[in-house]
């Protein structure tokens, strides 16, 4: 087929499905492009939600970490002695994020999975870290509780009542 000034030689009744088709491989490319580490050397966290009764993770975004969480991932990719401590860390640092917008991160999967609907408030929480350097065994997903973070200062406060 040739093109004509630009654009495809598409049928006029395929016009319609073809433009879709061409958005949704975009979609799918910016999806697949965000998930995976950049040349900036941050860790991308790609997060997964099941419900608990369930064996299947579903995908339901990613977002990419800071400065710091890219120290941790660093110190949980040597495999040092403190790499433990840098998981937890960036276990609580997800979770918290996750804790911040569960509302509205759960109503819009139901609608992108409507076999989520009967599950509701019912799910499971899971991140896999994307990040150069990691092993198979430090690549899968690892599972989580969302939950506040809490640091000194609220604990402080919480003993005063306040």
């Amino acid at each position: 087929m040739s093109m004509k000034k630009g654009k495809p030689n598409v049928p006029p009744q395929m016009r319609g499905s073809y433009k879709r088709q061409q958005e949704m491989v975009s979609q799918r490319d910016a999806m697949m492009a965000a998930s995976q580490p950049g040349t900036d050397g941050l860790p991308v966290f790609n997060l997964f939600i099941r419900t608990k009764k369930g064996n299947m993770w579903y995908p339901c975004g990613s977002f990419k970490g800071d400065e710091r969480s890219a120290a941790l991932a660093k110190s949980y990719a040597d495999d040092g002695m403190l790499s433990g401590i840098s998981k937890n860390q960036l276990d609580k640092g997800v979770a918290g994020s996750i804790f911040r917008d569960q509302k509205k991160l759960e109503e819009s999967l139901c609608r992108a999975y409507p076999q989520l609907r009967k599950s509701r408030g019912d799910f499971e929480y899971g991140y896999k870290l994307a990040y150069e350097g990691l092993s198979e065994e430090q690549g899968k997903i690892g599972m989580i509780t969302p939950q506040a973070q809490s640091g000194f200062m609220d604990g402080i406060k919480g003993m005063f009542g306040q």
